[in-house]
């Protein structure tokens, strides 16, 4: 009994230290675990294909590229310079005081006089013969601007002197432009007043109801687009007049405001412009010789000049379209 119980006690230790061995060599396993964690990093690494995602914004650049260069091919195909001439019958019209409207009645709508005689204001009516239907244009440079200017190819009798006239409707910032490839602007407009011959005609009513605030002249004067006033022209019979009312002399106290119009407003510098002159500066120095001459023909009866008698420039504030 001694010797087993000795040999269990024997078993025993061999056991104890037994384990205890086992458990030190297991110490070294733990290192194993976390050299597999690192690995698990890895898995992160997809996450970096999003930055694909960036291609896709190039996507819209092709698609607004095209757009602007539809713009100018267009224009070669709205340029009809060549206008036929067609040139206007003139209807039977007589105004209110018994005058006949023919190719060199003019009316004057507005004349003042400093108590010397000196003429300071001066606008009219003035009848014009159309040439041909159409709308030209023309690029002329306003205080170094390009302005484009659209304008009706016209006659006035000056005096049992026919003589072909630029009448300047409206105008706009810049060159090359044409009726149908204008901006969003006020410019684009031009006011028009169209009656028939047989109703009663008083120029001066016209002037004044002219003069009256938007909303109240609006029955009277019609605002329509350029390209509308292209179409109206087709449309009028061969049997049509035109007047232009306009200033043509200007109060020397309202030039600074006229210099601003001219400045700033496109319109304002085509209709203008034929009427003052400017130095190298762009300081306006005086009314033009066309101006003056346009004074001393309807104030004084005063010829035109021979060299002149084809290149005269009207302008029109508002038109007035009348047919039979």
């Amino acid at each position: 009994m001694k010797a087993n119980k000795s040999f269990i006690l024997l078993l025993v230790v061999f056991l104890i230290f037994g384990s205890v061995s086992c458990n030190a060599k297991n110490e070294g396993r733990p290192t194993a675990f976390p050299t597999l964690a690192p690995t698990d990093t890895v898995a992160p690494t997809p996450t970096d294909t999003p930055t694909l995602v960036p291609t896709s914004t190039m996507t819209p650049t092709p698609t607004v590229t095209p757009t602007p260069t539809l713009v100018p091919t267009a224009t070669p195909t709205l340029t009809a310079t060549p206008v036929p001439t067609r040139l206007a019958q003139l209807p039977v019209l007589n105004t209110g005081d018994n005058k006949v409207v023919d190719w060199e009645y003019f009316h004057l709508t507005q004349k003042e006089n400093l108590e010397d005689g000196s003429l300071i204001r001066l606008s009219a009516m003035v009848a014009f013969q159309l040439m041909d239907r159409g709308i030209h244009t023309e690029t002329i440079k306003v205080l170094d601007k390009d302005v484009t200017i659209f304008y009706l190819r016209v006659r006035h009798d000056f005096d049992q002197n026919l003589g072909e006239v630029k009448l300047i409707l409206t105008g706009f910032f810049g060159a090359g432009y044409e009726v149908r490839n204008l901006p969003a602007d006020g410019s684009t407009y031009v006011s028009v007043h169209q009656r028939r011959a047989s109703d009663l005609f008083e120029p001066w009513k016209l002037h004044q109801e002219w003069n009256l605030p938007p909303a109240q002249r609006e029955p009277l004067f019609r605002t329509v687009r350029l390209d509308e006033l292209e179409k109206i022209l087709e449309e009028l019979p061969d049997q049509v007049v035109i007047l232009a009312d306009h200033p043509v002399i200007m109060k020397r106290d309202n030039w600074n405001q006229l210099y601003l119009d001219i400045d700033r407003v496109s319109a304002s510098a085509a209709r203008l412009s034929p009427f003052f002159a400017f130095n190298e500066f762009n300081q306006m120095v005086g009314q033009t010789t066309m101006a003056h001459i346009w004074q001393n023909y309807l104030a004084f009866s005063s010829d035109v000049p021979a060299d002149l008698i084809n290149k005269m420039i009207f302008s029109a504030d508002y038109l007035v379209i009348v047919t039979p």
